[in-house]
């Protein structure tokens, strides 16, 4: 054994001595002997729920974590169609002013992804990252109105804030967004 200056020599033993004991149990080998063909069945079934959903299997996940593909017609569109659900989530009501105005922006970003599609390759991939960053905007301000700040910075601490919220009439994080989405 190495030395480890975090687990004694004493519980390093016992660690071996039990391991071996499990060893010897004709259950734990067994499991073990199966876990490859386990692990088959858990990815296929993995695979055919994706396929199932839509969701194209193994290449179409691939796909989704090429960095190229962030900013093209097809990824905006498919964050802003994501955007578009969210945002029926995290405010129900059709009539909210909030929505309102978030699905305004996103329906203008729609029509900058349709201008942009005949103009040439340079001057398309700059609307794309512009329309991007719009699209994280609403996106991170989408997540604020749904998570508590986590750094505290801007917030109110203490007793006020927990009154707030707890007779629901805090309503920072969700003017925020409304702020944000007006603005683009």
């Amino acid at each position: 054994m190495s030395f480890n200056p975090f687990v004694s020599k004493a519980v390093a033993n016992k660690a071996v001595s039990l391991a071996q004991q499990a060893m010897q149990n004709e259950a734990v080998r067994k499991q073990i002997k199966d876990a490859p063909d386990t692990v088959r069945g858990w990815a296929k079934s993995i695979q055919q729920s994706h396929a199932a959903s839509g969701g194209g299997g193994a290449l179409a996940s691939l796909a989704r974590l090429d960095p190229t593909a962030r900013y093209s017609e097809p990824a905006l569109e498919r964050r802003l169609d994501g955007l578009s659900e969210n945002l029926a989530l995290v405010f129900p009501d059709a009539d909210d002013p909030i929505r309102q105005s978030s699905r305004k922006a996103i329906y203008e970003l729609r029509r900058a992804l349709i201008i942009a599609s005949p103009l040439p390759l340079i001057n398309r991939k700059k609307v794309y990252f512009r329309i991007d960053g719009e699209v994280r905007a609403l996106e991170q301000a989408l997540i604020d109105a749904v998570l508590p700040s986590s750094d505290g910075a801007g917030d109110e601490s203490g007793d006020d804030a927990a009154d707030r919220s707890a007779d629901g009439s805090d309503s920072d994080t969700s003017d925020g967004m409304a702020d944000d989405a007006t603005d683009r």
